[in-house]
């Protein structure tokens, strides 16, 4: 019951992803979509993929792409201001 759960979850974070115009907003969901895959791939009992897959999606790609639309202009001010 629990695994529906977020693999709905998951598939509604994913085409929120692909929906929305707002990039800032598609960050957020790219990263709820990625906490809801790395829940499923602990519940499906791997810990060692899912830490590995928080590490790495969690932190740098997320960082990766602040500092991209820090780049192209679309965030003004904020935490990447230095």
């Amino acid at each position: 019951m629990l695994t529906q759960l977020f693999l709905v979850l998951f598939l509604g974070s994913c085409v929120l992803v692909i929906v929305e115009e707002d990039l800032v907003r598609c960050l957020i969901f790219l990263g709820l979509s990625a906490l809801f895959l790395i829940i499923l791939t602990y519940l499906y009992r791997a810990p060692d993929v899912a830490l590995t897959f928080a590490v790495v999606n969690a932190t740098a790609t997320t960082v990766l792409f602040l500092a991209i639309l820090k780049k192209v202009g679309v965030l003004q001010g904020g935490l990447l201001d230095a």
